[in-house]
């Protein structure tokens, strides 16, 4: 046993040296005869090329295929005809290593089996007239150099750090591929060739059409393939299997046909749980941007296929399917959870069309999600024409109001019960930049509502509506809202909303009428300030996006709002009216009120005017008529006019004027004191002053045995101006039943009084009978006449002083 054993090492050994001792004998005898070799080599290779080929230096390399031998040919550059003018060589390697059998060797003859290219480029490059610089392996036209050649069998491929570049600027199109490395072997029989490769590529550019951009830009390709070329069908294809991209397992398979012209080719990718937007970045530009506003946050199935010819400024048939269950989609509106659907992009709506942006869409089908609580089913949705993509879908929803709490962060709307179910068709742009009309048609029934407006803190309940939209309008009917005290049955116009609402909200004008049995202003007083802001408002903080909510407060706070107005009775503080009609007016910072006309205190009433909302004082204009109106009535519902000294119980009479007042008005609905300017044209029949505390002073010491506790006055009229804190009395006389008095001076409603008054001490009762008022008149001032001066003492009351004042 041992001798055998020594027997075999001492042959292997001798073996082993053997073949060491002629490898370098080899490589000996290649470096003595390198002229010679090269000589064949570059024969070998030059009998296809038409053109120059130039090798610097040739080296043997006894380890890079041992026992076999390697030769180095190192600077390799192939040149066309034409490379002067174009400067694109169609090789340029630092090396390329060349095995050979190592007996053909013996025989002075190069039998190459394997070529390793090493850092450099492959450009294949083609001019705008068509022309190209591949030209330099057609064979020249002598053929073989007296079949001194003989055809190299190569078997295997080998790159590693090439750039390899088509560069067609007649067909625009570019291939740009870094193959870091690349294994291949290369099986050739009668039927055909068959290539496995083993690669790793950084896609630099993919572009089918320059014009449209790349695909994989930037993307790393594991492509491990096995191809086959068959040779009678004159097919390249590419069975099914797994490729890597950027690490993502891919399935791949397609097949091009050089049999015709220009060659036809087809692609299929598969990829199972990959994010949409990274397999939409695989797609060139014009694809992925528009897939880029369809973001999902978890995986899902996808499927591309590609279809179209190696030919001038083609752009493939391009499809994308993709599937996905309980998937978060994340769009301008909000999020939308629990998403489920598929979806489809094809760059050929109409065949025959072109594989253009116009002839694109993006369908989704069956969606089912949720945006926060609020379901949303929508069996079909299209964006067409993805140069200005627009969306169409119909939507159907059903679900508690409550819900919408939670959709949305910055609604103005609180809502607290009630339902709503909508069946909407909706057609309008996708893109935020893009200014085409939207549509919406169908309509949202909402039924027993509870909510509570934010901005003006109004809480309602038992509301129901119908919303109808028609295109470009909203119908809004049957609607009605119950508050605390006051129900109201409305319905509006709103036009042109779909066009408006997220372009120009100011714009937007509301047409409403209003209809009510009973109506409490009081509760509506937070109308009178400016609306309150997001801060004011607190709401469940939302998970969604909120810029539907965002928009619909900016629409609600900047549109405006006409409003008809028809009410049985109103109440405001101490004001009671009925039959109220109104045309009102409001825009984002003014009530404008037009054309009111109401009943009250027995009389009529006609009134317009602006508010002019500024928070806690709020400034307004009024012009108003009253007709036949009782006067207590009238002072007591205006809370006697801002005057401390006369009050609603001192006054007795009907009353008809003309008002053109300004001043403010607090944020509680209450006249800011001191703040009215203007001036009151009035006329007074069958007045009375009643318990008025300055004529009982002066009645004191003067007419005693007169009743001035209820002094009766047929006819009284006069213009007051009215100032701030002071009301201007032009001369006039009050005629009445106890005494006559001449007035005129200021009334200071906060000190500054100084009137005068001229009092006859004559009893009016002597000349009751006279009918004859010039007459009547002249003897009123008959006898003594007492001259009497009011001004405001320092305690602020109004004392009556002997002698006339200033």
């Amino acid at each position: 046993m041992r001798k055998w054993l020594k027997v075999v090492l001492i042959a292997g050994g001798s073996l082993i040296a053997l073949i060491i001792l002629l490898s370098v004998g080899l490589a000996l005898y290649i470096k003595v005869n390198k002229a010679a070799f090269l000589k064949q080599i570059t024969d070998q290779l030059n009998d296809n090329i038409n053109g120059k080929l130039s090798v610097e230096d040739m080296e043997p390399s006894l380890f890079k295929s041992f026992p076999n031998v390697s030769i180095a040919l190192k600077k390799v550059q192939v040149q066309d005809s034409l490379w002067q003018q174009h400067h694109h060589a169609l090789l340029d390697l630092d090396y390329i290593f060349v095995r050979v059998n190592t007996l053909s060797l013996l025989r002075k003859h190069v039998d190459v089996k394997e070529i390793a290219l090493e850092k450099g480029n492959i450009y294949l490059y083609t001019d705008s007239t068509g022309y190209s610089n591949t030209s330099a392996f057609i064979a020249s036209k002598s053929g073989r150099k007296n079949g001194s050649s003989k055809d190299a069998d190569v078997s295997n491929i080998a790159l590693s750090q090439i750039t390899f570049t088509i560069d067609n600027r007649q067909k625009f199109k570019l291939f740009e591929l870094d193959v870091q490395e690349m294994d291949g072997k290369l099986k050739s029989t009668d039927s055909g060739m068959h290539l496995d490769m083993r690669s790793k590529i950084l896609a630099r550019n993919f572009s089918f059409n320059t014009n449209k951009g790349s695909y994989l830009k930037g993307r790393t390709l594991g492509l491990d393939l096995s191809l086959f070329f068959n040779k009678t069908t004159k097919q390249l294809i590419i069975p099914e299997q797994q490729i890597k991209i950027d690490n993502t397992p891919v399935q791949i398979a397609g097949v091009f046909d050089f049999s015709e012209k220009p060659p036809p080719f087809r692609l299929k990718i598969n990829a199972n749980q990959v994010l949409l937007q990274e397999a939409g970045s695989w797609l060139s530009p014009n694809i992925s941007g528009k897939l880029s506003t369809i973001h999902l946050t978890a995986p899902l199935d996808a499927e591309a296929n590609l279809q179209g010819h190696m030919k001038f400024r083609d752009t493939p048939h391009v499809v994308v399917t993709w599937k996905t269950t309980k998937n978060t989609l994340v769009t301008a509106v909000g999020e939308w959870n629990n998403c489920s659907f598929s979806g489809r992009f094809n760059n050929e709506v109409v065949p025959g069309a072109g594989h253009t942006d116009e002839n694109s869409a993006v369908n989704i089908f069956g969606l089912k999600a949720s945006l926060g609580q609020v379901p949303l089913e929508a069996d079909t949705i299209r964006v067409v024409n993805l140069k200005q993509p627009l969306l169409r879908g119909h939507f159907r929803s059903q679900f508690p109001l409550a819900h919408l709490n939670t959709a949305a962060s910055d609604v103005p709307l609180l809502f607290s019960e009630g339902t709503a179910s909508a069946d909407l068709y909706y057609t309008g742009p996708v893109l935020k930049t893009d200014n085409t009309p939207s549509a919406l048609e169908g309509t949202v029934q909402i039924q027993r509502g509870g909510f509570t407006y934010l901005p003006r803190d109004l809480t309602f309940h038992d509301c129901s509506a119908t919303l109808q939209f028609t295109g470009q309008d909203l119908l809004v009917r049957n609607v009605r809202i119950q508050s605390r005290k006051s129900a109201l049955q409305m319905e509006g116009t709103i036009r042109n909303m779909m066009n408006l609402y997220f372009t120009a909200p100011e714009k937007i004008e509301l047409d409403w009428k209003i209809r009510s049995a009973l109506v409490d202003l009081n509760e509506f007083k937070s109308f009178l300030t400016t609306r309150k802001g997001k801060k004011a408002a607190h709401k469940p903080k939302a998970k969604a996006a909120g810029r539907v909510g965002e928009q619909l407060d900016k629409v609600l706070a900047s549109s405006n709002v006409k409003m008809d107005v028809a009410l049985d009775k109103i109440v405001f503080e101490h004001f009671t009216a009925q039959n109220v009609t109104a045309l009102i007016a409001m825009t984002e910072s003014d009530l404008l009120l037009n054309k009111i006309a109401f009943q009250h205190a027995g009389g009529t009433a006609q009134a317009s005017g602006t508010v002019h909302q500024q928070g806690n004082n709020n400034t307004f204009k009024m012009n108003a008529n009253v007709n036949n109106v009782h006067i207590a009535q009238l002072f007591y519902a205006f809370n006697n006019f801002g005057l401390d000294g006369l009050q609603s119980n001192n006054l007795k009479g009907i009353v008809s004027a003309k008002a053109d007042i300004k001043g403010n008005v607090l944020d509680n609905g209450a006249l800011a004191k001191n703040s009215l300017y203007g001036t009151v044209n009035f006329t007074l029949r069958n007045g009375a002053l009643v318990n008025f505390g300055p004529i009982e002073d002066i009645g004191l010491f003067l007419f005693r045995r007169r009743r001035l506790d209820s002094i009766t006055i047929e006819n009284l009229s006069n213009t007051f101006q009215i100032q701030g804190n002071k009301i201007l009395i032009p001369p006039m006389r009050i005629a009445s039943s106890a005494v006559n008095i001449d007035v005129n001076g200021v009334y200071g409603l906060t000190g500054g009084t100084n009137i005068n008054l001229d009092v006859p001490l004559r009893n009016p009762a002597k000349d009751s009978a006279i009918t004859d008022k010039a007459e009547k008149r002249r003897r009123s001032r008959k006898g003594i006449i007492l001259h009497l001066h009011a001004v405001s003492g320092s305690d602020g009351k109004v004392k009556i002083k002997l002698g006339k004042g200033d």
